[in-house]
């Protein structure tokens, strides 16, 4: 991790080169904007990029002498007579500065410049820089960036790539937890557990058994339900003390309290948040343990849970429940699941003994109503139960996912259609859409072959004057409410 003093020098430096060219920006020579970015040097921007990415190789600027060890990770020093000396790890050899005199060496020196070189005082500054490269040098050197990208074949996969790219950059200067050593960031005490375990010839479960150990001794870290927590403090304040509050109308002072109506979030938050299971057979968070599913075969189908039991919820006489050839391949003559309001799932929550208490790691018990997997801190709220919606879905997710994949399936999008042979095969174990079941002779397969069959078939059938047969489905109108 590059210096705080390193980088306030040198942006002490580029702003005085700045104000004297009466400029108003300084260019970024960070190893990623490679002095491609104008910044203000008073934005923070600039210092941000130098901390976390560090210098561009080979990168100079005037009075940077005592920096460049530092910053390149290579020796200097300015000697008697103007001769400047740097010495590259790894090579014997002194590179000096052209037009000198190339006979000089260490020993021309007197006994003043071997304490300078040997570790004197003007070393005192950079005696943890022997300590070798830290983890933030390795990650963004690039030759090992180079090695741990992998080779992707699609601008999708290439940016997840430099994601996680970008995710070690951070762990590398991100401390392990707030309050340790600075030098002991995430990436770094990662690596040393992993050393030590092949140092040490330790199995997994012994490694994982050790890791479990200091998990339960460190700082928490991540946890949900431990800033939920917090919040449902907050929320309890703001309802348990309201605040006295001048009421124009009736002119005269009424105590305000504030209350949470509802939080909105994705389907998979809706479990973090609720505490309910949201995959598997019971994933419908409003029918709970009447919750109607099917598994589909494996292959050659997708072995996909789906959840056919929507037409449940429609009125009795509604003509839709006896279409099954348009939904399961069979009617539908159940009622809608049991509706619990608030007050009988908070009593159903409250008297759950093996409820495990949020956050809490141990063996998860039977699910209550197969759906409620813990009781959420927000229950503790007074008036939580009385709520209709407490929990909302976020309209922007469903309608991102809805139209991707009814887009990609009309236009046949290659990596975003739901159609293939699974979905043909899942066709004809439900028994609907005999027209698209696989084997068909007329189905429309990936091949150039099967599709220059169909065109011949088609300029064949036109020829001869026919018409294709075309199928319809007739859906019968809603009875009047």
């Amino acid at each position: 991790m590059m210096s705080e003093g390193v980088v306030a020098r040198f942006l002490k430096a580029a702003t005085a080169e700045m104000i004297r060219n009466n400029q108003k920006e300084i260019r970024c020579p960070c190893r990623r904007c490679k002095l491609t970015s104008l910044m203000d040097p008073k934005a923070d921007m600039v210092r941000d990029h130098l901390l976390v990415r560090g210098f561009m190789d080979g990168y100079r600027w005037e009075g940077d002498e005592d920096d460049y060890e530092f910053v390149h990770g290579i020796s200097t020093r300015n000697k008697e007579g103007g001769e400047h000396h740097v010495e590259v790890p790894g090579h014997d050899q002194d590179v000096e500065d052209p037009g000198h005199d190339h006979d000089h060496n260490v020993g021309d020196h007197g006994p003043d410049d071997m304490e300078d070189q040997d570790g004197g005082p003007d070393d005192e500054d950079h005696e943890d820089e022997d300590d070798g490269p830290s983890s933030m040098d390795w990650v963004q050197d690039p030759y090992l960036q180079e090695l741990l990208l992998k080779q992707t074949s699609n601008a999708r996969d290439a940016a997840r790539e430099k994601a996680k790219m970008d995710q070690l950059e951070v762990d590398a200067v991100t401390p392990l937890y707030e309050g340790c050593r600075p030098e002991d960031t995430r990436l770094k005490v990662t690596l040393m557990a992993l050393q030590m375990k092949v140092k040490h010839k330790m199995t997994d479960t012994s490694f994982n058994d050790n890791m479990s150990f200091w998990q339960e001794r460190l700082p928490k870290g991540n946890d949900i339900n431990l800033y939920m927590g917090l919040l449902k403090e907050e929320l309890a304040t703001l309802w348990d003390a309201p605040a006295n509050t001048w009421d124009a109308a009736a002119e005269e002072y009424f105590p305000m309290r504030a209350a949470l109506l509802t939080t909105v979030h994705d389907f998979l938050g809706y479990g973090y948040v609720a505490g309910q299971v949201v995959h598997g057979f019971n994933a419908c968070v409003r029918c709970m343990d009447d919750t109607t599913y099917r598994q589909l075969d494996r292959d050659p189908g997708s072995s996909k849970t789906v959840f056919m039991g929507h037409r449940r919820w429609l009125r009795d006489e509604d003509p839709w429940r006896k279409r099954k050839d348009l939904f399961d391949g069979q009617d539908e003559p159940r009622r809608r699941p049991r509706t619990r309001s608030g007050e009988q799932i908070d009593e159903l929550l409250k008297n759950w003994n093996e409820c495990p208490p949020p956050g809490k790691k141990r063996k998860a018990p039977e699910p209550l109503l197969k759906v409620w997997k813990t009781r959420s801190v927000f229950w503790d709220l007074p008036y939580w139960k009385i709520l209709r919606v407490p929990h909302s879905l976020d309209v922007m997710h469903i309608t991102k996912n809805v139209c991707e994949s009814l887009l990609g399936t009309l236009l046949n999008m290659p990596e975003r259609t739901k159609d293939g042979p699974k979905a043909r095969y899942d066709l004809l174990s439900i028994g609907i859409r005999e027209e698209l079941h696989a084997g068909r002779p007329n189905d429309d397969d990936d091949d150039d072959d099967d599709d220059d069959d169909d065109e011949a078939e088609d300029t064949q059938s036109r020829r001869k004057g026919k018409k294709a047969k075309k199928i319809e489905y007739y859906c019968p109108p809603r009875a009047s409410l």
